[in-house]
């Protein structure tokens, strides 16, 4: 599936809009009629790899190359120039089942944006959808739109996807915490240990986006130059990054309290087997020394 964005004259000022793409031939008529063209690339057939292929130069290593690091899923943030274009790679979380992290590519070419994502990684779709909408809004509000301001926007939003889903990794410690205080349930051990490695996981890979992001502000990515508007929002996007790492910690010490508690638990539990059994032990001791006695008496143990 290949989609273009490009902007056009409206009734009521210039928009955004969206065409289907077919062929090169109608990618190469749109973009000499156009400032800039962003095209949006999400699992593409034999066809389209094709038309991506000619695009890159008649390349089918590149594609191929995408491909493997689509399905490599790495939590690595990069970028590699290549001939007239620059390709920059970088992650976003998805938790549903489990925790996957899916790469998404941008390639930056001359008055042009392509975007990569594959089949699985569901958030590519939301991702790009949410950037089309504020971008359509500032092409509305008068703006020009370009490839660094599109990447910015991208970036923020790869931000809050990730921003959300250690919010669903909290709302899950809470409620490991919840089950652990009602019930001493000891199962959860194992979910325990689950959302740490998957903490650390997204710490890691908060890590390098904001690297990325550092360099991307630093203007050490070629192509991407970023005016006054653009590094407002890769500001924003290094801002929520921060935050949730600072959360990281909170987490994992969370975490770990779960586990110092449920050892508390079970050792309560144990010292209340050992106090139960314990009694048990002396009254039955008791109770020999009263037949023994009663025995040299010679009292029948009936009365």
């Amino acid at each position: 599936m290949m989609w273009m964005y490009a902007v056009r004259a409206g009734t009521e000022g210039d928009e955004l809009y969206a065409i289907d793409m077919t062929s090169l031939m109608q990618l190469n008529e749109l973009a000499s009629k156009v400032d800039w063209l962003w095209v949006d690339i999400f699992n593409p057939d034999e066809k389209e790899s094709e038309i991506i292929s000619e695009l890159f130069g008649n390349e089918p290593a590149v594609v191929e190359n995408i491909k493997c690091g689509t399905q490599a899923s790495s939590n690595a943030c990069g970028y590699e120039k290549r001939h007239d274009y620059v390709m920059l790679h970088t992650p976003f979380v998805n938790l549903k089942e489990e925790l996957k992290t899916f790469p998404i590519f941008i390639i930056v070419k001359k008055k042009m944006l392509v975007t990569w994502g594959e089949e699985e990684a569901h958030g590519h779709s939301t991702i790009v959808k949410s950037t089309i909408r504020r971008l359509r809004e500032h092409v509305e509000d008068g703006g020009k739109p370009n490839s660094p301001l599109a990447i910015s926007m991208l970036l923020r939003e790869i931000a809050c996807n990730n921003s959300a889903v250690m919010l669903s990794i909290k709302e899950q410690i809470d409620g490991v915490e919840e089950r652990v205080l009602d019930t001493g349930e000891k199962p959860a051990t194992r979910s325990i240990f689950e959302l740490k490695r998957n903490v650390h996981k997204v710490y890691r890979l908060l890590v390098n986006e904001r690297e990325f992001l550092a360099d991307i502000n630093e203007r050490m990515i070629p192509r991407v130059q970023l005016d006054e508007k653009a590094e407002s929002i890769v500001d924003d996007a290094m801002e929520i990054v921060n935050r949730e790492l600072g959360f990281v910690d909170a987490y994992d010490r969370a975490l770990d309290s779960i586990l110092t508690l449920q050892d508390l638990t079970s050792i309560h539990k144990v010292e209340s087997s050992i106090n139960y059994l314990t009694i048990i032990l002396v009254v039955g001791t008791v109770i020999l020394i009263i037949l023994e006695v009663m025995g040299k008496l010679g009292i029948p143990a009936g009365h």
